[in-house]
């Protein structure tokens, strides 16, 4: 099992401690994600999942992971099939089937269901 946990862990800490402080839109974007984990939050967090676990799960050994940064506030692991989309700000993922083209649940099937489809990212505590 990798570690993705760690390098969204950095990515995120590092987003917010130097990105959103020298950049408007990205206070902004801070700002909304903020609003949007208050929101949400407790019926996210009922969903709590382990990153690794979930990147392992939805992109299997062997296919090509990239990693990159998508408008500043979410972080993306890609493969073949899914997208793992973590916000770095507000602590939760989601899960697109690119086949599907939809978010999806964890066991994989497509859902319109805001509830069903976004997952807390639990904390690693070492």
């Amino acid at each position: 099992m990798s570690d993705y946990k760690e390098a969204y862990s950095d990515i995120s800490k590092y987003y917010i401690d130097n990105v959103v402080p020298s950049s408007e839109i990205d206070r902004i974007r801070y700002e909304k994600s903020k609003q949007r984990e208050e929101q949400f939050n407790d019926e996210w967090s009922k969903n709590k999942v382990n990153l690794n676990e979930v990147v392992d799960r939805f992109i299997p050994e062997g296919e090509v992971v990239k990693q990159k940064t998508k408008s500043g506030i979410k972080y993306e692991f890609i493969g073949e099939r899914y997208v793992v989309i973590c916000d770095k700000v507000a602590g939760y993922l989601r899960i697109y089937d690119k086949k599907e083209k939809s978010f999806c649940k964890l066991d994989g099937t497509p859902s319109d269901n805001n509830d069903e489809t976004h997952f807390k990212i639990k904390r690693s505590f070492l």
